[in-house]
């Protein structure tokens, strides 16, 4: 009997080679520092979430731009053994892919450099509803603002979930995209922006009053908040011993979209999320510490 296909999330953003430095003592802010460590992983948003639902079990495909260079190439091929559909990632001629330099602390904390050239994310192409057929939903990041517009549209216009993964840009969040998403979760600085108070709560209705979107935000290790009818829900962050933070947010993000296609409730997706970007931060390596759909399974168990 032919097995069931599994479901495909659409994930339209951007996607990244991070040089990774490890540190072993705090940086040297105007001096010079010595990494233990460094390795160079694959990353951005998009790309990261995409990673995230195939290493989960899922079937991710991902709608990026990237340069017709050597390092796009790197990119690719590492999506590609990681089980990620790059079919509709577009290459430019002429222009170089993007690339960050990022830092990790003894905490685990990061800090995060990057150049994307702005012909990638600018006017280079969009994304057609054909291009999001077939998907049960669509995660997508702000970096390439009119990607990520096209993307939601269509997803409104299919009728599937579009989860966005709002975290600080350039501009301000497009009111098209807030009242067209089905999903909007935030990172704190991104949501203080948009609401225009540094009360979380507040924050959180402030957005929900504009549109019919589930409003979330996440809270790196102070967990995870979000608006249900007229009450704001919350869930604590998994205690772990982190190690690297990097990419855990775009971890959850894929995690929470997965979760959803899956049928599960929102308290069910967001500890689902939440354990994955736990794991995700208790191993070094940014998209290597991704965990597996049998580590995150066992990892709920042991915490009923």
């Amino acid at each position: 009997m032919a097995s069931t296909p599994l479901p495909v999330i659409t994930c339209v953003g951007i996607a990244v080679a991070d040089v990774v430095f490890t540190l072993d003592a705090p940086i040297a802010v105007h001096g010079k520092n010595l990494a233990s460590a460094s390795r160079t992983v694959g990353g951005g948003p998009a790309a990261n979430a995409a990673v995230t639902i195939a290493r989960l079990g899922g079937s991710a495909r991902l709608i990026a731009n990237l340069g017709d260079d050597a390092i796009g190439d790197t990119i690719v091929e590492e999506l590609a053994t990681l089980g990620v559909d790059t079919c509709l990632t577009r290459r430019v001629p002429g222009v170089a892919s993007p690339l960050s330099g990022v830092i990790i602390e003894p905490d685990g904390e990061r800090t995060i450099v990057n150049h994307t050239d702005p012909r990638l994310v600018g006017d280079t192409g969009t994304v057609s509803s054909d291009e999001v057929r077939g998907s049960s939903a669509v995660v997508v990041d702000l970096r390439w603002l009119g990607g990520a517009q096209a993307a939601v549209l269509a997803g409104k216009t299919l009728g599937i979930p579009t989860i966005v993964d709002v975290d600080l840009t350039v501009g301000e969040v497009p009111t098209d995209i807030v009242e067209l998403a089905t999903h909007l979760v935030f990172s704190q600085p991104a949501l203080h922006r948009l609401a225009g108070t540094g009360d979380i709560d507040r924050a959180l209705k402030t957005v929900a009053d504009r549109t019919d979107a589930f409003v979330a935000v996440t809270l790196g290790g102070d967990g995870v908040r979000w608006v249900e009818g007229d009450a704001i829900c919350s869930l604590r962050a998994f205690r772990v011993e982190v190690v690297d933070t990097l990419g855990a947010g775009d971890v959850f993000h894929g995690a929470f979209a997965l979760g959803l296609v899956e049928g599960q409730s929102i308290e069910q997706a967001m500890r689902f999320a939440s354990a994955a970007s736990a794991l995700k931060c208790s191993k070094p390596g940014g998209r290597a510490g991704i965990p597996l759909r049998s580590d995150l399974d066992l990892f709920l168990e042991s915490r009923p």
